[in-house]
């Protein structure tokens, strides 16, 4: 197993390969290999990083139309002939490389030097895709405008084809006894109509088969033949003059068949490298930089586990450390956290980006890792011969700038002898100055750690309550194995794991009762940390969610306030107009009205803050009186009322001129106004009824002279504005029109009046007019 599979780079390769959009970029993914030139590593980490910028704020470079041509290509350089699909590839390849190059046009906001470089090398065929363009339309058909020889061709074959089904309708029109259907079909390419079987032999032409039931045969009469012979002679010719056509654009294809080659290569690259990053992006990855020396992952999370379940670590090996030893419990992570350092490591080499939140990784000349277990029954290798195959190997390869994984040095053997080998190997490997990541559960070695300056001693986190690992990884500790709490979690008898730990404490010095003891302490430290910074960051979380909803509710309030303050005073500022306009027709019309009282009520609505409904919503006081002459409304009726008598909780009101007893609380105080009118002069319509009363919704001006009618058609109006009504009917006739166009001059200049207009058949036609007031 090379250490690309024991890094679990070919899964991630096998991930990414699934975003490239054609078959060349796919191959470039999975031919892909760690590269140890730094050069290379340089330049694969620019093209990452700018294609990681570009595709988090543009999306990906589209790669629409891109396929792999080179078959194509090749073979018009051999000129061999083209079909039309090969045309059309080509047509769509062009178009698809001139995408690519606007894409890379419109990156105004990022700088992209590499991406440029690459895009740069491609070149647009724009006189290829014309002259392709004018021979085949989107379904890869041969268009007429191709040639004019074909155009004239095609031409005369339309001409053919409608002689033959002339032929054809007066054949089956003269020979309807004979033929079995009138549908025209072909038999080698020649048209044939189906007749009777006894009839075949008498009209001449050629007999092409029976049909299934043996009733009846397809014949081509005499007069179809030479129409016959004229349509496959110029099926012939067309044939002839689309080989031309395809010969013609296989020499146009074979002229710029060496720099199409060259843009496939680069679509190719582009298509990979866009996959990366798109593979990145999905996973809110980062483009690792690259350092002379030291190693940080910042919120490192291994790509292989589900999103929702990983945990986030952090890992440094900075100078002077050079070794980094993890120690704890099994399945709690250790393992995985040496894997992310090199698998990250091989990622950036290969120009992938890393999940992470940022990442530095230095140059190395090799990665070596002996992960797993290789034993083998075939090669008669036992777990511990197979691990010491892998670390010779890595002791004569491995140099200074070497980054090396070993994964449980020196399991597999005898305890003490297994200690002893890896303290021996480690040493060779600290001598060398090579960068080093173990994982062990060895006592010696954890102790062997904590001598040295150039280790740096970490550990995976387990919880003692829960009797499961963290997966949190912690530097500085070195963690314990935690054998005993999960043989007794599995069910070993409690004997037993009490035994088993007595031995072990016997064979514990002071200093390691000591250590092990300050390292439980920072242990649960640093899990009361952890959870206090959960808190923190959740009450921080709720306390934003609090203010932001505050703020929206305080904006929202304002935004009501304004809207009702607006719309308030849009309702007083129109009552107010109306007011006015309705006082103004009274005064100049009518003036025996007390205008003073009527004045009065208008100065009443300048100091309105409120809607009508508003007002009317207020409670009233308990001992509230009532007087004679007071506006009043029924409860759920907004008809104004006028009271006229007050006997106790009893009142008499004026409704439209008819008197009713009510009860105090059936009635609410009204806002509108009732005008005071002499009772010798009211103001009156034809009608003759108080200008309070329910009045006709129409007024007959029929018979009137002009002036007369004016005069009624006012005061009609007049008393209807003060009883509110919106809508009603003036009706004035046809005749010669004269007082219909007074009628409309009249409305024209009567501010009140919002539109009017004839009536239709249902409403009097053009003798009558439907007036809407404001």
């Amino acid at each position: 197993m090379n250490v690309n599979e024991e890094l679990d780079l070919n899964i991630i390769f096998e991930q990414v390969e699934k975003y490239c959009s054609f078959s060349l970029g796919k191959k470039l993914i999975r031919d892909t290999v760690p590269s140890f030139e730094k050069l290379v590593i340089k330049r694969d980490h620019e093209r990452i990083k700018e294609a990681l910028a570009c595709t988090v704020k543009y999306g990906a470079m589209p790669v629409h139309g891109i396929s792999d041509i080179t078959s194509i290509l090749t073979n018009a350089m051999k000129d061999r002939i083209l079909s039309a699909g090969d045309c059309l590839d080509e047509i769509r390849f062009i178009s698809g490389i001139r995408e690519m190059i606007s894409y890379e046009r419109s990156l105004e906001e990022i700088e992209h030097p590499y991406l440029s470089d690459l895009c740069g090398t491609l070149t647009i065929h724009t006189k290829t895709e014309l002259f392709l363009s004018r021979c085949f339309n989107e379904y890869g058909e041969i268009k007429d405008s191709a040639s004019p020889q074909l155009k004239s061709i095609r031409s005369a074959l339309r001409n053919a084809d409608a002689s033959i089904s002339s032929a054809a309708q007066k054949f089956v029109g003269a020979h309807a006894s004979s033929v079995v259907d009138s549908i025209i079909t072909y038999r080698g390419g020649r048209a044939v109509v189906l007749i009777k079987a006894s009839d075949k032999n008498i009209y001449g032409g050629y007999v092409y088969g029976d049909s299934a039931s043996h009733q009846a045969s397809y014949v081509e009469p005499s007069s179809f033949v030479p129409l016959n012979n004229r349509r496959l002679q110029l099926l012939e010719e067309e044939k002839e003059e689309i080989q031309k056509i395809l010969h013609a654009c296989t020499k146009e294809i074979a002229s710029i068949a060496n720099e199409e080659l060259g843009n496939v290569h680069t679509a190719a690259i582009l298509d990979a490298l866009f996959a990366k990053a798109l593979w990145g992006k999905e996973r809110n990855g980062c483009a690792a930089e690259l350092s002379d020396g030291d190693l940080s992952i910042v919120h490192a999370r291994h790509p292989l586990i589900d999103p929702e379940n990983v945990v986030e670590n952090t890992y440094h090996i900075t100078s002077p450390k050079r070794v980094l030893l993890i120690t704890g419990p099994n399945t709690g992570g250790k393992t995985v956290s040496m894997k992310i350092i090199g698998l990250f490591t091989l990622m950036t080499y290969s120009g992938m980006p890393v999940t992470a939140e940022s990442a530095s990784i230095p140059f190395f000349d090799r990665v070596f890792a002996d992960i797993g277990d290789d034993q083998s029954v075939i090669s008669s290798l036992s777990s511990f011969s197979a691990h010491m195959t892998r670390q010779s190997e890595i002791m004569h390869e491995a140099t200074r700038n070497s980054l090396v994984l070993l994964d449980e040095i020196g399991a597999g053997t005898d305890p003490r002898e297994g200690e002893s080998l890896a303290i021996a190997i480690l040493n060779e490997l600290r001598e060398r100055g090579t960068m080093c990541v173990v994982t062990t559960h060895f006592e010696r070695l954890k102790a062997y750690g904590k001598r040295h300056d150039d280790i740096m001693t970490a550990s995976v986190q387990f919880d003692l309550e829960k009797l499961a690992p963290t997966y949190r990884y912690i530097e500085g500790l070195t963690g314990q194995s935690n054998a005993f709490e999960v043989a007794q979690r599995y069910g070993l008898p409690d004997s037993i794991v009490k035994y088993a730990r007595n031995l072990k404490n016997q064979a514990k010095t002071q200093e390691d009762e000591l250590i092990e003891k300050l390292e439980k302490q920072l242990n649960d430290a640093e899990i009361k940390q952890e959870k206090l910074d959960k808190l923190l960051k959740d009450n921080d979380l709720i306390a934003r969610q609090l203010h932001k909803e505050e703020k929206q509710i305080a904006d929202e309030k304002e935004t009501y306030h304004d809207k009702a303050k607006l719309e308030a005073d849009a309702y007083v500022e129109s009552t107010r107009r109306k007011a006015k306009a309705i006082l103004k027709n009274i005064q100049e019309r009518e003036k025996n009205v007390k205008y003073h009282e009527a004045l009065e009520a208008v100065k009443e609505l300048n100091v309105l803050d409120q809607s009508q409904e508003e007002q009317d919503a207020l409670p009233l006081p308990e001992n509230y009186q009532y007087h004679i002459g007071d506006a009043v409304e029924l409860n759920g009726n907004q008809q104004v009322c006028e009271v006229v008598s007050i006997n106790r909780n009893r009142l008499t009101i004026l409704m439209n001129g008819r008197k009713i007893e009510v009860k105090k609380n059936q009635i609410h105080p009204s806002v509108h106004v009732i005008p005071r009118m002499k009772k010798q002069n009211h103001v009156s319509i034809d009608t003759g009824r108080d200008i309070f009363a329910q009045i006709s919704p129409e007024v007959n001006l029929i018979g009137l002279h002009v002036d007369e009618a004016m005069e009624k058609m006012d005061s009609y109006m007049d008393t209807a504005a003060l009883q509110g009504m919106k809508n009603f009917r003036i009706i004035h006739g046809d005749g010669s029109g004269k007082l219909r166009k007074a009628v409309h001059e009249r409305l024209k200049l009567n501010p009140s009046v919002k539109e009017f207009r004839l009536g239709i058949p249902q409403e009097g036609g053009t003798g009558a007019t439907i007036v809407t007031m404001k």
